[in-house]
């Protein structure tokens, strides 16, 4: 199923106002939905751990899962590669979204289930 609300997001696209949202997200500890190359065509949802000059370039690096508790396909993606970010006011670490990835690499759900998530 996909949500075909992408119009209602406000997205930043520019490196530097990207890397505003991405340095927001690692100061406050708010998620951020990412579209990037090396993440492939969905936006991932997470929190950005650290941001390293390399160069010419930044390397962020990512929380080791989603939102929800699902593996980021990269942890740790270039500044380069990121197309274009939006910033949620949702915390990742909120008792809710804490309690949801343990329920998930715990297997558990109300069914017993992995898959409900």
């Amino acid at each position: 199923m996909e949500v075909q609300n992408e119009h209602l997001l406000t997205y930043v696209n520019q490196p530097d106002q990207i890397l505003a949202v991405l340095d927001s997200s690692r100061l406050t500890g708010s998620v951020v939905g990412i579209f990037a190359i090396s993440l492939g065509p969905t936006m991932i949802m997470t929190a950005v751990d650290d941001i390293i000059d390399i160069k010419n370039d930044k390397l962020i690096i990512l929380k080791e899962t989603d939102l929800l508790g699902m593996k980021v396909p990269e942890e740790q993606i270039f500044l380069s590669e990121i197309v274009r970010v939006h910033a949620f006011k949702t915390l990742f670490d909120d008792p809710f979204h804490v309690k949801l990835r343990e329920s998930f690499a715990s297997g558990q759900t109300k069914s017993g289930l992995a898959q409900d998530f």
